[in-house]
């Protein structure tokens, strides 16, 4: 008799189920009007000139398109930039520049370039049209080098290798890395992009590697980023952000920004500094 009723209870269940599934109803929701923020990104090389883009962000549930007038309302122009360093202050111009290989875009920029010496402290002020400010400050690291990359086939005879990247670690001070694996081109959809830190290391040397995927004659490039805590939290914040956005469970990731100022800006005002190897596989 008790396997009967939970059999029926069974039914019922996948019937109701079912039911559920086959309905449809449409729910309207009133979003509240979204007030759109400056969104800064700087990232200063050692070398390159002084650049920085600013732009507006938008509600997610915006149609951005390529229509004619999408830079005029994405770029965000007639800021007052500047940047100081070393007891003299550099205004950037607001001028759109891009940069080719690997593809960059900037709307202002400056005419020195940025100094290369570790420890060197910048500060950022930006004052917009409305009266708006945003300021940050962040400080020059120096390279981590990459010591040597080396090339392992699977096994004798096989058509596929690995690659191990190795950099030696200073373990006095807590570091952290983002690695970029490109195949063929930089600007190709990378094969690894993540952030790590020192800590998963108990010794000073530090490998890196691919999985058993590389060909004979394949171009890599790979990059080891030296970067700062902020800019860890900020890249790792933005990640979260992105893949919450694909999943309807997921709870909204706030961006983790080091700009602040009166015109509620997000963002990231950091050093990029790195070192970079170009490697044709072959063993």
């Amino acid at each position: 008799m008790k396997r009967y009723h939970i059999q029926h209870l069974a039914l019922a269940l996948s019937i109701a189920l079912l039911s559920a599934c086959n309905l449809s109803k449409d729910v309207e929701i009133d979003l509240p009007d979204y007030e759109r923020q400056p969104v800064v990104e700087c990232y200063l090389e050692p070398g390159k000139p002084f650049r920085l883009l600013l732009t507006r962000s938008y509600a997610f549930f915006d149609t951005l398109g390529l229509s004619s007038n999408f830079l005029q309302n994405a770029l965000f122009d007639g800021a007052f930039v500047t940047i100081s360093y070393n007891g003299q202050t550099d205004t950037l111009k607001n001028q759109l520049t891009l940069v080719p290989n690997p593809i960059k875009v900037f709307n202002y920029v400056g005419e020195n370039l940025v100094p290369t010496a570790p420890g060197t402290s910048f500060s950022l002020f930006i004052r917009l049209p409305d009266g708006g400010e945003i300021r940050g400050n962040t400080t020059m690291l120096s390279v981590v080098p990459i010591d040597s990359i080396i090339v392992e086939p699977n096994a004798a005879g096989d058509t596929l290798a690995r690659m191990l990247t190795y950099i030696t670690d200073d373990q006095s001070k807590e570091n952290f890395y983002r690695r970029l694996l490109n195949y063929s081109s930089l600007d190709s959809f990378p094969d690894q992009d993540f952030l790590v830190t020192d800590r998963f290391s108990q010794t000073a040397s530090i490998a890196i590697g691919t999985g058993y995927e590389l060909k004979q004659g394949d171009t890599v490039f790979n990059t080891i980023f030296h970067v700062t805590k902020d800019y860890y939290d900020f890249k790792e914040s933005v990640d979260l952000a992105v893949i919450g956005n694909l999943n309807p469970f997921a709870q909204p990731s706030p961006i983790k920004s080091n700009v602040s100022g009166s015109a509620n800006p997000v963002g990231i005002f950091t050093v990029l500094v790195y070192d970079r190897d170009t490697t044709i596989v072959e063993w």
